[in-house]
């Protein structure tokens, strides 16, 4: 058990009457804990912090402020499992908590950032078939007064802010199919890179260790990736765009 001054036991530790409470909402159901707001804030960005220290309450609750804690029946069905320290993460790194101004501000600039890169590079410009920068990408999004939610991941928020953006600039969010195959010398790193920039549909080993994959990437991405693999292959490279 471990003592933190003037507060009640619950969950095997002492509660600081002045933790700080983060939830998240799953369905119609909201699953809170009491945390250390500096230390989850830090850990939610990516810092090796015990999650011993980050918890004043060894609880998952329903309404942490009036005590109501989560059966375990309702944890079992939404985490997969009743244990807090599992079940932690998520909520710290995905849920809603209070902030400082300068927090909120940080946390607001990053994921801004993510919603940026996510966009650059699966959009493009229709009228010049090219991505459009980053630098533009932010311009917009301040022309258009886009306001992004720090606690919704940027995958979520990117529908809403390229709808926004389209009355700025011309964006398209087209894809094309392309059948790769890399030479047996190219075939780790080639792959790699054509994993990162799209999803392969299908793919063959052929008897000669090279590698076919029918793949499908952002259209703003051919070009690059096209450049990149001809670079790593020396020009052996055989690349067709299936209609």
């Amino acid at each position: 058990m471990t003592m933190m001054g003037s507060g009640k036991k619950t969950g095997e530790k002492w509660l600081d009457l002045d933790a700080v409470v983060v939830g998240i909402q799953k369905g119609h159901l909201r699953y809170e804990l009491f945390v250390d707001t500096d230390l989850a804030f830090s850990y939610r960005r990516g810092e090796d912090i015990p999650l011993e220290s980050i918890l004043k309450s060894y609880e998952v609750y329903e309404d942490a402020r009036r005590g109501e804690h989560a059966s375990e029946d309702l944890l079992e069905d939404t985490f997969g499992t009743t244990d807090v320290f599992e079940i932690a993460p998520e909520i710290i790194k995905h849920g809603e908590f209070k902030l400082t101004h300068e927090q909120r501000k940080q946390l607001t600039e990053e994921k801004t950032e993510e919603i940026i890169e996510n966009i650059s590079k699966r959009a493009m410009n229709p009228q010049t078939g090219h991505p459009h920068p980053p630098d533009r990408i932010r311009q917009a999004m301040e022309e258009a007064k886009v306001t992004v939610n720090p606690f919704i991941s940027a995958e979520e928020q990117v529908p809403q802010v390229v709808q926004a953006l389209r009355v700025i600039i011309p964006i398209s969010f087209e894809s094309v199919k392309l059948r790769i195959q890399l030479p047996a010398a190219y075939t780790g790193k080639g792959y790699n890179m054509v994993a990162n920039t799209g999803v392969i549909k299908s793919e063959e080993w052929n008897p000669d260790g090279s590698w076919t994959g029918l793949v499908e990437i952002p259209a703003a991405q051919r070009q690059q990736l096209y450049d990149d693999l001809n670079k790593l292959t020396k020009g052996q490279i055989r690349i067709e765009v299936v209609r």
